[in-house]
């Protein structure tokens, strides 16, 4: 692929950045945008999109702007950061002089769709937090690679979609590992996915850990070391992993560095995955040619027969943002997107919880007094919204993010719009709500309904059709 001028490169760029983003999600796709810089007598001229800023300067040269990365950096930051940084997650390439010009490429994601995908907190100690970090370094390294080609007058380097998908992948994998000793071990893994062990396929799972970790396995009070192997295997024998991989059910594992398989263990605390202070990485064969990375009890990512897929996440900001907006009429933005995050932190509660968004949540908390638990106003943030969600009952909140009651049972007349498939927190939620909707003296409420097997209904007088 040939590019004859910056601007056809800009072209061809964004619409692969386009074309990779919307295979992921379509509420994903990023904003991108070429900077440039110019030297003006005694100014820095820096374009972007449809702006130009000019900026009062005592460096001489284009040359040595160039020679100052990180001040260039900080110009991207603070300007660009003016127009759309607040609300949105920005990266760019690197910097490459070209034409009396240096350029980079910036690109920007609507920061509630970015924070909607799971990622890790900064205690897990992994350079790349999520896939999606992973894949957005893959994609800045892509860039840049453009860029240096086109500069040197190469042919493009042509990269399909899924090639980069796999390579990020790898790169979660080995952020993971942080062991530079340890060769990739994505495709072993594969490898391993596709066998077969007397016509059955593997549904077993393999603990990472760090080798010093290893060595103190039996230290550590989440785990009872079964049996330990007097050789170790390594990963690459793939016939012997897939035979012992049957000795791995449901709490017991393989105990890995990610290039040899050194015990059988088994997990004493079944809720390491409350305690955020613990990070535990586990691959999880699923089927024929397919596993997938878990940290604790949230999935990183699925590989079926090599291709990487990411997990959605269990509810859009803008699903709930429009339902929200139906029910309740006149609230800013950033109240909605801070309930949203309330939402998202109780989606990853494993066994599941439901969510009652009222402006009279209040009230409704002394109404059901006798059901459940009235607490001092509190407002909600991750490490509360984990801690109360981990009880039976519903949690009533206000629109402001203020909790109210918590472990509440909902009452509600009996109603033809229940499902007998589903569960009996669904189908409570789907009498409340309709009780509510038809009772003048209530105000209106949006509840969300998360099940323990992970999906996330949300149900409101809108949804329900109810007419009055």
């Amino acid at each position: 692929m040939a590019a004859r001028s910056v601007e056809m490169l800009s072209y061809l760029l964004a619409n692969f950045l386009e074309s990779l983003f919307k295979r992921i999600d379509d509420e994903l796709v990023p904003k991108f945008y070429p900077v440039s810089f110019e030297m003006s007598k005694d100014h820095i001229q820096m374009s972007f999109h449809s702006s130009q800023v000019s900026i009062p300067t005592s460096i001489p040269e284009i040359k040595h702007l160039f020679e100052r990365k990180s001040y260039l950096k900080d110009l991207i930051e603070t300007y660009i950061g003016k127009s759309f940084y607040e609300n949105s997650g920005l990266f760019f390439s690197d910097f490459f002089l070209y034409d009396q010009s240096i350029f980079t490429y910036a690109f920007s994601f609507d920061r509630k769709i970015l924070d909607s995908y799971y990622r890790m907190t900064e205690t897990a100690g992994v350079r790349e937090k999520s896939i999606i970090d992973a894949i957005i370094s893959e994609t800045q390294h892509y860039l840049s690679q453009c860029s240096i080609n086109f500069i040197n007058n190469r042919e493009i380097p042509q990269r399909s979609i899924d090639d980069l998908l796999k390579d990020a992948g790898k790169v979660l994998l080995s952020s993971i590992l942080d062991n530079d000793t340890v060769d990739n071990p994505f495709d072993k893994i594969c490898k391993i996915s596709s066998l077969s062990y007397e016509k059955a396929f593997s549904n077993g799972r393999i603990l990472l850990m760090s080798p010093e970790s290893i060595e103190s396995i039996e230290e550590n009070p989440d785990f009872k070391l079964l049996l330990t192997f007097h050789v170790q295997i390594p990963l690459s024998s793939y016939r012997h992993i897939r035979k012992i991989l049957e000795l791995s059910k449901e709490d017991v594992l393989l105990l890995s560095d990610g290039e040899y398989i050194y015990s059988i263990i088994q997990f004493n605390n079944t809720d390491y995955h409350l305690d955020p202070s613990k990070h535990y990485f586990i691959v999880e064969f699923n089927s024929y040619y397919s596993w997938q990375l878990n940290h604790n009890a949230n999935k990183l990512m699925q590989v079926t027969h090599e291709e990487v897929f990411i997990p959605k996440p269990k509810i859009s900001y803008f699903g709930f943002s429009s339902e929200f907006k139906r029910v309740f009429e006149g609230i800013e933005t950033k109240r909605i997107l801070n309930l949203y995050k309330i939402i998202l932190e109780a989606s990853n509660q494993v066994k599941g919880t439901i969510i009652v968004i009222s402006r009279n949540a209040r009230s409704e908390a002394f109404r059901l007094k006798n059901q459940g638990f009235i607490i001092n106003p509190t407002v909600l943030n991750a490490t509360t919204v984990k801690s109360i969600t981990s009880i039976d009952g519903a949690v009533l909140v206000d629109t402001d993010g203020v909790c109210h009651g918590i472990g509440v049972i909902l009452d509600g007349v009996a109603t033809e719009k229940g499902d007998p498939s589903r569960g009996a927190r669904y189908n409570s939620a789907i009498r409340y709500v309709e009780t509510i909707a038809n009772n003048q003296n209530y105000s209106d409420c949006l509840t969300i309904v998360i099940s323990e097997d992970g999906d996330v209904d949300i149900i409101s007088k809108y949804s329900l059709r109810i007419s009055y």
